[in-house]
């Protein structure tokens, strides 16, 4: 990637989560984010529209669920819950991670083991399932953890790291911002399983998504 192309997706996400914070009304906020996504994305392939929509319509089941559960809590919900905007929410991050971490290609012939879809699929019911936070961060940080000893390639550390800081940059952003909260009062307003959330998002991203994407088909002129 050129200093130039990653100095533009630095730029998208700081622009996008300033708009999250400080432009009024959930509608509005959408309606400025996804333009800014259109242009500073360029060219999209078919398969990265896909991991968009699936991503979209994935998270927020699982966000549907945590908020149902009294994990965390949006300050103003629209739908299921979920202010409009973060419907689309993580179709942006696992997209814009990808972009920035093209470079990095994982060993396709390795990512296809069944155990990396039954280590997904625990992890989503942990986070489905788990309201202690305690006791989450635990699971989840064996189930990264034993991930991360049977594939540790660099581009699995890469997204592991990159969604790590992303997530902290969107949760600390977003809590401060008043957008959502979690119960308890954490230590500077965010749970410690922020960190193996997003880090298994962006090992899952790596194993299971990345060798399947293909931006060499567009849909759209850059």
């Amino acid at each position: 990637m050129s200093v130039r192309t990653c100095v533009r997706y630095v730029a998208q996400l700081v622009l996008t989560l300033c708009i999250l914070a400080f432009v009024p009304g959930n509608a509005v906020k959408l309606a400025l984010l996804l333009p800014i996504w259109i242009l500073t994305f360029g060219r999209v392939s078919r398969a990265e529209l896909l991991l968009f929509v699936a991503a979209s319509l994935f998270f927020s089941a699982m966000n549907a669920t945590a908020l149902h559960q009294g994990i965390f809590a949006f300050t103003s919900p629209d739908v299921l819950r979920m202010p409009v905007w973060e419907l689309a929410m993580w179709g942006f991050y696992l997209l814009h991670t990808r972009r920035m971490l093209a470079g990095f290609d994982p060993t396709p012939m390795f990512s296809g083991r069944w155990w990396v879809w039954l280590l997904a699929g625990l992890y989503a019911a942990a986070f489905a399932s788990i309201t202690e936070p305690g006791m989450l961060m635990l699971s989840t940080a064996c189930l990264l953890g034993i991930g991360l000893a049977l594939h540790h390639e660099p581009a699995d550390f890469a997204y592991t790291g990159y969604m790590i800081a992303l997530g902290a940059a969107v949760e600390y952003t977003g809590v401060h911002a008043g957008l959502w909260h979690y119960p308890g009062s954490p230590p500077g307003g965010v749970p410690a399983w922020f960190i193996t959330l997003w880090g298994g998002v962006g090992f899952f991203l790596c194993r299971l998504v990345g060798p399947w994407l293909d931006p060499g088909r567009p849909l759209a002129p850059a």
